[in-house]
């Protein structure tokens, strides 16, 4: 009796133990794929803006704008703009061609969202973008990570 009582906790524990560590290893997986998955994004989409993007990793490089991850979006650098104090970026429409259609293109893949609550368009990088662009190598229109 005791005996069938032992082989039954051992054997519970060895079906949880095994859940638990091929569900651990599973989420892992899933995990690097997902996260490969969005590399291959990123560098599709770069390479169709790579002056955008060598742009936004000079900014990003700079010990002052490390971890700012807010910009806007302005018709060219004449412009006047207040941001009320805040730290951020700003890129320029006349700088790089369909630079508004590429800043949709970041955010229909989640690379960037839209925060903008005026008439000026202004947006939000992800982490996971940041980190894409600060490793990006580019040479010659080519992106690589």
């Amino acid at each position: 009796m005791i005996s069938h009582l032992i082989t039954f906790v051992l054997g519970a524990f060895t079906g949880a133990a095994g859940k638990y560590l091929a569900d651990k290893y599973t989420d892992k997986r899933r995990s690097k794929e997902k996260e490969t998955g969005k590399r291959k994004i990123f560098l599709n989409l770069a390479e169709k803006m790579p002056d955008v993007i060598k742009e936004m990793q000079e900014d990003l490089s700079k010990p002052e704008c490390m971890v700012i991850r807010e910009f806007y979006l302005l018709p060219n650098d004449r412009v006047l703009f207040n941001s009320g104090g805040e730290r951020c970026l700003f890129y320029y429409e006349d700088q790089h061609e369909n630079l508004t259609h590429k800043i949709k293109l970041l955010e229909n893949n989640g690379f960037v969202e839209d925060v903008t609550h005026t008439n000026t368009p202004k947006y939000r990088m992800t982490e996971e973008f940041v980190d894409c662009v600060i490793k990006a190598k580019i040479k010659s229109k080519k992106v690589k990570l």
